[in-house]
């Protein structure tokens, strides 16, 4: 009886272990921001991008001008990221998926936007030199729901004056 309960014991807290190193990105998430009336009313067409390359642009929302993939998904940058140094791996990524291939970017956004390579040889774009990435709960264009997360996850907020 004494061996069953440690395996029981023993069992919960690796089911617990497990359930907190996946959830830990996103158990602040604020609630998911509809699309602004502006972002719906002139959403901004995507067009095919070349093979290896991720079309970016931009889409106004409630946080102001946001930085877009080719979807029109909002893309964010990571505090724990340093220049030549990716942190977001493993789960992380899964939660957070990197922005892989070459930028492919509007006239306004091309002095800014550049690559990356992670730890697994994979090219990651980046902005200002921040590496960037979707938020998997974000599942459509406009929406802002990992801004905050952790108080290490920010939406890129591009100037439209000057990309």
């Amino acid at each position: 009886m004494l061996k069953k309960s440690i395996l029981a014991a023993a069992g919960a807290g690796t089911a617990i272990a497990l359930i907190s190193a996946c959830g830990t990105a996103t158990d602040d998430a604020p609630p998911q921001v509809p699309p602004s009336a502006s972002a719906a009313a002139n959403p901004e067409p995507a067009t095919p991008a070349a093979a290896g390359q991720v079309e970016l642009g931009t889409r106004d929302t409630a946080l102001g001008t946001v930085l877009t993939d080719g979807d029109g998904l909002t893309l964010y940058r990571f505090d724990e990221d340093t220049p030549g140094s990716i942190r977001c791996t493993g789960p992380c990524a899964e939660i957070w998926p990197p922005s892989l291939g070459a930028p492919r970017p509007d006239a306004t956004l091309a002095a800014r936007t550049g690559a990356t390579t992670r730890p697994d040889g994979t090219e990651q774009i980046t902005y200002d030199g921040h590496p960037l990435y979707r938020f998997a709960k974000d599942t459509a264009p406009g929406q802002t729901g990992g801004d905050g997360v952790k108080g290490t996850w920010h939406v890129v907020t591009v100037d439209s004056a000057h990309g």
